[in-house]
């Protein structure tokens, strides 16, 4: 086999490397795809899932929430931050999230509860919780387990929220109209 296409493809790619017969081109090994050499990283993908429930919009969200995706969100958001709306957004799938998904939520929250809306979220994994515990906004949201927790928690909120306080009762007596006229 002295001689033939295959092998003077193979020495003249610098003697380990595997060549294309047809093109002449390098051919990535396994070992080069592992280390990342040669693969190209598949872009960064989010799916924003939406459900109008009676009581909320519920934003499921699964992939990786940071610069390149927040957009995505950003634009099914825009659709709810408007008037008394509730939101609730399950991260359970949420693989991954930066500041700039942090950030997002933070300005959905606030212009939420300046329209008198609320934004309830769904805790997610392990990796997508720790960013809000290292930033402290674990403390700033509401967090539930589930999205069925999540919407009874919105609904108890929006039922104290309509609540008229009772006035205080005072247990002396009350000035009555033949008090007035004895005068």
């Amino acid at each position: 086999m002295e001689g033939s296409t295959d092998e003077g493809s193979l020495a003249g790619a610098g003697g380990d490397r595997i060549v294309d017969v047809t093109d002449h081109r390098p051919v990535a090994t396994d070992l080069e795809l592992q280390a990342g050499t040669r693969a190209q990283p598949a872009p960064a993908r989010l799916d924003v899932r939406r459900v109008d429930h009676p009581l909320a919009m519920v934003l499921t969200v699964a992939g990786e929430l940071d610069l390149a995706t927040a957009p995505v969100l950003q634009e099914r958001l825009d659709a709810a931050l408007h008037g008394g709306a509730v939101v609730v957004i399950d991260l359970s799938r949420l693989r991954f999230i930066d500041s700039s998904g942090l950030g997002l939520l933070v300005q959905a929250e606030r212009q939420l509860r300046e329209s008198a809306g609320q934004l309830v979220l769904v805790r997610g994994p392990r990796a997508a919780h720790r960013p809000f515990e290292l930033t402290s906004l674990d403390s700033y949201f509401e967090f539930c387990e589930s999205p069925s927790a999540a919407l009874r928690t919105a609904l108890v909120r929006r039922i104290e929220s309509r609540r008229i306080p009772r006035p205080t009762r005072n247990d002396g007596p009350r000035p009555s109209s033949a008090a007035t006229s004895e005068e």
